[in-house]
Formats: C-alpha cells, sequence, structure tokens
C-alpha cells in the first residue's frame, strides 16, 4: 500500500507538470491557427477556438494551484504562492477553474449536436453552421456556467494546512466549516460538468455513426449496382446521336455536289429547293442565318462577313477557362470531402473527452460514496485525474492527426512565417472567390441542340457562300 502511496506522491507532481506543459504550448498553437483568415468562416472552428481558450485557462490554474503545492509539499520550494495570496485571489482562481472546467465540457457537447444536424439535414447546413449562432450558444454556456458556480465565494478562502509539519503555513481550500455543504454541491458539479454531457455526447455520437455507415453503404449499392435498363437508354441515345450526325453530313455532301448547278435553275427549281431545305432543315444546325425574302433564300449580309480571326492568347484563354470550370459534381465532392473531414476531427474530440473522463468519474463517485476515507480510492483518484487531464492536453495532438490543413498551417508557425499565415490565406481566398463561377443547378430538362460535325461545316462552308452569293445577284438582277 506503501509503494501505490509513494508513487502516487510522484505521479502528483511530475505528471501534472509535463501533461501541463505539454497542454499550454498546444493550446496556444491551436489559437494562433484557428486565429489565421481560413479558420475564421466556418463556426465549427470557433467552437474549436472557444475550447482552445477554456483548456489553457484551465490548465494555467492547474499549474498553479495542484502542481506547484504538491511540489511544495514534497522538497519545500515554496512555489505555492497562490495559498500565500489573499482571499480574493484565491476565490477568483478557484472560480475561473470551476468555470473553465464546466465550459470546456459543454462546448464539446454543442459542436457535436451541431454535427449530429449537419449529418441529418445536410441541405441546411449553411443556416445551421453560421459563426454568429456559434457565438450566441458560447455566449449563453459562459453566463451558465458563471451563474451555476455561483457558490464558490462561499465555500473556498485562506486556511491553515493541514499537513502538522508546516503548522504555520496556508492554503487555498474549502472552508472547513462548509465542507459539508460543498459536497452537495460537489456532487452536483459531477452530473452537470461529467455524466450528462458524456451520456449526451455517446448517445449523439452513436446516432452520427449510424447515419454515416447508412450513407456510405448506399453510395457504395449507387455505385456497382446500375440497372440494365439505364445502360439500354444511354447505348441507344448514343446511337440516334450518331445516326443524325450521319443523316447531316450525308445531306451537306449532296448540296455542296449540287451547288455548282443552282445558277442555272428557275425561280421553279429555287421555290423547289426551297421546299427541300424545309422538309429537312431540323437535321442541320450550320452557322449561318438564313433569311427569307419574298420566298428566295438570301444569305444574311452580316453572317457572309467572315469571323474575326482570334489570336492565340485568346484561344489559349478561352480554353484554359474552360478547363478551369468545374462541374457540379466535383464542387459536391468538394463540399461533401470537407464535411467528412470537419465531422471526423470532431468526432475525435468528443470521443476523446468520453474516453478520458470516464475513469476519473467512477473512481470519484466510489470515494464520494466512502466519504473519501479510502487511502487506495483516493491515491486511485490521484492517478485517474491524469486522465481528466489528458482530455485538455490532447486535442491538438487530435487536430494534427486528422487535419492536414491544420499541419499546413502549423509548418508556417514553426517556420515562422507569420505573413504567410495571416496575409496568403486571405489572398488566396479572395482570389479564388472572384474567380468561382457562377454554376446554377437546373432541375428542368434542358433541350440540347444537334451539332454537326466540324468537318462536314468545314467542308460545306466554302460552297454556302457561293451559292448564296450567286442566289442574291440572280434575285437582284431579276
Amino acid at each position: 500500500m506503501s509503494t501505490l502511496v509513494e508513487i502516487e506522491r510522484y505521479i502528483s507532481i511530475y505528471g501534472p507538470f509535463i501533461l501541463a506543459t505539454l497542454g499550454i504550448i498546444g493550446n496556444i498553437l491551436s489559437i494562433l491557427i484557428f486565429l489565421s483568415p481560413r479558420y475564421r468562416r466556418q463556426s465549427s472552428h470557433f467552437y474549436l477556438l472557444s475550447l482552445a481558450i477554456s483548456d489553457l485557462c484551465f490548465l494555467i490554474i492547474n499549474l498553479i494551484e495542484d502542481t506547484f503545492r504538491n511540489h511544495n509539499e514534497l522538497y519545500g520550494s515554496r512555489l505555492n504562492f497562490l495559498d500565500r495570496s489573499s482571499i480574493s485571489m484565491c476565490i477568483l482562481v478557484q472560480y475561473a477553474r470551476n468555470l473553465t472546467r464546466s465550459l470546456s465540457s459543454w462546448i464539446i457537447v454543442s459542436f457535436t449536436i451541431e454535427r449530429l444536424l449537419v449529418v441529418f439535414y445536410p441541405l441546411k447546413r449553411g443556416i445551421i453552421c453560421r459563426r454568429k449562432i456559434a457565438r450566441f450558444v458560447v455566449s449563453i454556456l459562459f453566463l451558465l456556467s458563471f451563474v451555476s458556480h455561483i457558490n464558490v465565494p462561499f465555500h473556498y478562502g485562506i486556511i491553515p494546512s493541514s499537513n502538522p509539519k508546516k503548522k504555520n503555513e496556508t492554503i487555498c481550500d474549502i472552508i472547513p466549516t462548509y465542507r459539508s455543504i460543498y459536497m452537495r454541491f460537489a456532487i452536483a458539479t459531477m452530473i452537470s460538468v461529467y455524466l450528462v454531457p458524456m451520456c449526451v455526447i455517446g448517445f449523439v455520437n452513436m446516432l452520427i455513426c449510424c447515419k454515416l455507415w447508412r450513407k456510405s453503404l448506399l453510395m457504395d449499392k449507387d455505385d456497382t449496382n446500375i440497372s440494365s435498363k439505364d445502360k439500354h437508354e444511354i447505348f441507344s441515345s448514343q446511337r440516334l446521336s450518331y445516326f443524325a450526325r450521319f443523316l447531316t453530313c450525308l445531306h451537306l455532301s449532296r448540296r455542296s455536289s449540287t451547288s455548282s448547278t443552282v445558277t442555272k435553275q428557275s425561280l421553279h427549281g429555287r421555290t423547289s429547293s426551297l421546299s427541300q431545305y424545309q422538309s429537312i432543315g431540323p437535321w442541320l444546325n450550320t452557322d449561318t442565318n438564313i433569311a427569307q425574302v419574298n420566298g428566295h433564300l438570301i444569305n444574311d449580309e452580316h453572317q457572309n462577313q467572315p469571323p474575326p480571326p482570334r489570336s492565340p492568347s485568346t484561344l489559349s484563354a478561352n480554353s484554359h477557362q474552360q478547363t478551369k470550370k468545374p462541374s457540379v459534381t466535383s464542387i459536391k465532392a468538394h463540399i461533401q470531402s470537407r464535411t467528412h473531414r470537419v465531422t471526423a476531427t470532431l468526432l475525435l474530440v468528443s470521443c476523446s473527452f468520453l474516453l478520458l473522463n470516464t475513469p476519473y468519474c467512477l473512481v470519484w463517485i466510489a470515494n464520494y460514496l466512502q466519504d473519501f476515507g479510502n487511502a487506495t480510492l483516493i491515491s486511485l483518484k490521484e492517478i485517474t485525474e491524469l486522465f481528466m487531464l489528458t482530455n485538455f492536453c490532447i486535442n491538438f495532438l487530435l487536430y494534427c492527426v486528422s487535419g492536414k490543413v491544420f499541419r499546413n498551417e502549423l509548418g508556417y508557425i514553426l517556420r515562422c512565417k507569420w505573413r504567410e499565415l495571416y496575409d496568403r490565406n486571405e489572398i488566396e481566398r479572395a482570389a479564388r472567390r472572384k474567380s468561382r463561377p457562377k454554376i446554377e443547378i437546373q432541375l428542368n430538362e434542358v433541350k440540347v441542340k444537334p451539332r454537326t460535325s466540324s468537318f462536314c461545316q468545314n467542308n460545306d462552308q466554302p460552297n454556302q457562300r457561293s451559292s448564296f452569293s450567286i442566289y442574291t445577284k440572280k434575285f437582284q438582277h431579276s
């Protein structure tokens, strides 16, 4: 039993010190990254920014209060300056500790519920994931946490140390007169800060995972099971389009062969050719505009003029725009992949909260049932507090594992490229916003005109011009 107590004493000093130091560094880096322009638009990133600030405050207070006090009791280092401070300073620090611990738990509950709504109602993501709503939710949680710990100023103070070897020293702890009343508030705090959030997070995460699993099964079925009817319709439409192009080429070649004899025909022949053109006209899609004047075919003089020559720069610019123009499916796939990445990150954060706080809650409830009189359970509580403390430190590691953009932004910070971190993203996003095409998804079917092959159009274009010019001259002489 003494060995367990000794292990607990050393772990209670060096374990929290290492975890708090790493957690403070990680949360500071997370705050710097979430303040960059790339993370200023989404509500989920605002929740993570608020969570990093709350975790940072809790770790600093825990380092000042528990770690320095345990180090002073073991080595007499007198690092516990909080125990030698005033009563107001003691109350302020204890109030901030309880407030940040409660706020961190409910921030995780908030973005977990938001992610549930996004997964179940993806078309309303723009309404749900608004940064303004996230600010309002965090402000409400802060006020509720502030009010729920109003008992702290009445229960904490500077009291003499319970260590018989250090009778002249004082500590910032619960006033013995109000200890029994404080334990009722403590069990209420344990339920509201840990048990209720853990139940909500576990249930919501189960719903999210089930929904994502069903979506993945449906997507696999859609990709693999294409019906034979759809295949037949695709092949028949392709055959019809090929047949239409073949008839168009035949008609254009026939007209090019008979264009030389058009000048010798009479008015009757011109009217017959007009009727022939009108009968086969729906199969054609030429580039020239035809006008009818007194029953004769006259080529529009604006279309007689050759098109302006295109420079290589304009051709390359047009081709570059066509290649850069994204399709609707690619935009949907990009939005869906980005949503899945954010969902995976938030699920990791909420699951880590669930796993790391469960042992601490169970051991604390066992100590409460034993009136905190069992030395073994007290030692286990000190050890499980390390798991609880790890919950405030591990989020930075989860962001690095699950987020490629987060790792890129971290690289700019480690290389001290602050201008690239805070300016480059804003410039890129502004340029991307200007060059983003406005794509409208039309639900109605669009009738596409049949287009003739470029080979047939190029071969028939000089013959069309010559024949229609001869028509015009004959008509003018007559």
